[in-house]
């Protein structure tokens, strides 16, 4: 298959209210007073404040993005990570800009992860994620092949893949990955919901249902799969 960059179609597009985008306006200028702050107490040399900074860039539990990105901005700019850690710091930033869809800066800041440790799979990921939303299919297809070279064993890249390019409007793309990601773990409930909403979206209500079903064979809990399944009964 030929890939190509696209305008996405409407009904896979995220839209930002005016209200929304200056909410988001705002929450960059608090990102970048906590980033102050946090950079100024690590160059006083102040221990606990880098302990809690890192808590905030590293940390497995649920941060907001804003203390994610102080903290991470705080790090960087401090100089005084080692390779490995400054190479996660930004791709956790990247991580939280292609969350807020800023993903310019997404695609610097994985670039600089993946330019510090090029086998950060991780950033790599990340790196197609933001392209994808940018429309670039081809650079997001090559940075999600990239990754599954470097980590051949580890299957979540085609779903991650095949989200990504669900999200950018290419469903076909989406459906071919989704398919294959089923072949590698047919226990993989997310990846029957994924495919059967693109299909429910394509008009294709018949394969909705049966991905919806599959998923609630796999987790008979999926409370996404049980609306979307009950939907179709009313």
């Amino acid at each position: 298959m030929v890939l190509r960059s696209f305008n996405p179609p409407m009904k896979y597009c995220r839209q930002f209210s005016h209200g929304a985008q200056m909410s988001k306006t705002l929450g960059l200028v608090r990102i970048q007073m906590l980033a102050l702050v946090a950079a100024a107490a690590l160059m006083a040399g102040g221990s606990a404040q880098a302990g809690e900074h890192e808590d905030w860039c590293f940390a497995d539990q649920e941060k907001t993005q804003d203390e994610a990105l102080a903290g991470c901005t705080a790090l960087i700019d401090g100089g005084k990570l080692s390779k490995d850690k400054l190479a996660t710091a930004y791709a956790n930033r990247c991580l939280v800009h292609t969350q807020r869809k800023a993903n310019d800066l997404a695609i610097a800041d994985c670039t600089q992860a993946i330019t510090i440790e090029p086998g950060n799979t991780y950033a790599y990921a990340q790196r197609g994620e933001a392209y994808c939303q940018k429309g670039d299919v081809e650079k997001c297809v090559a940075d999600f092949d990239q990754a599954m070279r470097i980590d051949p064993n580890d299957t979540s890249f085609v779903y991650l893949r095949g989200v990504a390019r669900a999200d950018a409007g290419d469903a076909d793309g989406a459906i071919a990955d989704l398919t294959k990601a089923i072949e590698q773990d047919p226990g993989t409930a997310a990846a029957y919901v994924r495919r059967g909403r693109i299909y429910e979206a394509e008009g294709d209500k018949a394969r909705a249902a049966a991905d919806y079903r599959s998923a609630l064979k796999i987790d008979p809990y999926d409370e996404t799969a049980k609306k979307l399944l009950e939907a179709f009964r009313k």
